[in-house]
């Protein structure tokens, strides 16, 4: 987009320490239930940093997002704040982060910009992987979106700015994606999201054409606002659009596109010019709630006054209708259930879409980053297991792992091993334990994962496997069923 909101000049200690006393300060009401198939999960992009859109979403609607967005550019260099973004998992809450491969501060076309021709030759490579080995320091679940809204004219890596050719996206997208994962970042959920309609409007740039595959891609992202009357790029125009007139055709694109994975929007807002938005986003709740739209996960909505005047809270009758909306019961699935919606879509059926009803061409103009959605209830409060189970302690070359439930829910729990090294230092390690009836592991980070049947067996990954003396190295993993106090062996070769 042309409208590009970051927060890497955000990110000062001073905010990010700020941020989290507010966050410490929030009071989480626990999940009655484990979310059920018609859930759905709200997402806010707010112009702060992560922790202050978590602190301000409560404050001004009364509910706790399932997640919360941010933007960086590659121009910037900055590293990921993985900090930001673990305490953002501790309060039930999961890191939505959007990753620009372009400098904002040039022209589309200007030799200096970045393209997809760069990525692919290797040019970033190295700032790849060191993102990459942040994403995996989270030691949680995260969700990543790059290079989204490529349907669109706007951004550098726009087909249509990259020779017309999709599979030049595709093989960007790859290998952005491979060096994330060898860098240890196996924690990250991939976001691959186009915009609700295509600019131009030609074969080349028809969304599916630029698929990278069900293997590099968790969730199917689609980006779409109402423009409303008199936009900035168009101001004799009128574009006022229902949320369903915006989104139909493109859900049950998303669907034929990818019918194992989840569907979210990126980035949604209504402007306040042409027409009555709280009625919009009365009607909007009312489309959510019908059941037309069951593969369509998590909302991310703009909760900022930009361009437009998009937030949730750009009149006092907007602030009623949206807080009801994100206040209702279906609207109010967690973070750690969010984490959790990905992995069951794998090698499922999900339910059929709907016949989209018929729609309005969408708007073609870019649409401004945004993701605000409805609030869901946190999950509770993080349940160590009382007694970590640990293996015995190592002599000399041996290691020990201890496990630990670092929280629960109804019906799942997140798991944490830490492997430590004796007194002579390891090169490898492997992590191995049984899992009790009913348990299945989801999703595991820094580590590589294989089971048979109740076995299950860890090694470490290429960039944590030689510890030091006492030196330790921590994997984490989301499972489904009870947690238990498992007894973890370790060996090393």
């Amino acid at each position: 987009m042309k409208h590009r909101i970051e927060f890497g000049r955000l990110r000062t200690m001073a905010v990010f320490v700020a941020g989290l006393l507010v966050c410490a300060a929030l009071t989480i009401s626990p999940q009655a239930a484990a979310a059920d198939a018609s859930t759905k999960y709200l997402g806010v992009f707010r112009e702060t940093s992560p922790s202050q859109i978590l602190s301000g979403t409560v404050s001004r609607y009364g509910v706790t997002p399932a997640s919360v967005e941010w933007f960086d550019s590659w121009a910037t260099g900055n590293a990921f704040n993985a900090a930001e973004a673990r305490a953002l998992w501790n309060q039930g809450v999961m890191t939505h982060f959007t990753w620009e491969p372009w400098n904002p501060a040039l022209g589309v076309s200007d030799s200096n910009q970045i393209h997809l021709q760069d990525i692919v030759n290797g040019k970033w490579d190295s700032y790849i992987r060191a993102r990459g080995a942040e994403f995996a320091s989270v030691g949680a679940p995260i969700m990543v979106r790059w290079g989204h809204e490529f349907n669109g004219d706007w951004y550098p890596w726009g087909i249509v700015n990259n020779g017309s050719n999709p599979a030049l996206y595709i093989s960007a997208y790859r290998r952005v994606h491979d060096l994330v994962v060898a860098a240890g970042a196996t924690n990250v959920q991939w976001v691959w999201c186009f915009n609700n309609s295509s600019t131009p409007n030609s074969s080349f740039n028809d969304p599916g054409q630029s698929y990278p595959g069900d293997a590099y891609v968790d969730w199917v992202g689609i980006d779409g606002y109402n423009w409303g009357l008199g936009p900035s790029w168009d101001p004799s125009g009128n574009y006022w659009t229902s949320f369903d007139s915006m989104f139909s055709s493109a859900y049950a694109k998303a669907r034929a596109v990818a019918p194992k994975r989840p569907v979210m929007i990126g980035e949604v807002g209504s402007s306040e010019d042409g027409g009555n938005k709280a009625q919009w986003i009365n009607d909007m709740a009312s489309v959510l709630q019908s059941g037309r739209y069951p593969d369509l996960k998590n909302v991310v909505y703009f909760d900022q006054d930009k361009e437009e005047r998009w937030s949730g809270t750009s009149s006092s009758a907007v602030q009623t209708a949206f807080t009801s909306w994100v206040n209702q019961t279906y609207m109010r699935g967690t973070g750690t259930d969010l984490a959790k919606v990905a992995a069951e879509y794998k090698g499922t059926s999900p339910s059929p879409s709907p016949s989209p009803s018929p729609s309005p061409s969408p708007s073609p103009s870019p649409s401004p980053s945004a993701s605000p959605s409805s609030s869901p209830s946190p999950s509770p409060s993080p349940s160590p297991s009382a007694s970590p189970s640990a293996s015995p302690s190592p002599v000399g070359g041996a290691c020990s792992a201890t496990y630990t439930t670092i929280s629960s829910w109804p019906g799942g729990f997140q798991g944490e091993v830490t492997v430590r090294a004796g007194t002579s230092g390891i090169n490898g390690w492997t992590a191995r334990w049984t899992l009790a009836g009913g348990q299945t592991i989801t999703q595991l980070w820094n580590g590589t994962l294989s089971i048979s049947g109740s076995a299950v067996t860890v090694k470490n990954m290429s960039w944590n496997g030689s510890l030091g003396a006492n030196a330790s190295a921590t994997f984490g993993f989301l499972a489904n069923g009870s947690p238990a106090s498992p007894a973890v062996t370790c060996s090393s070769p």
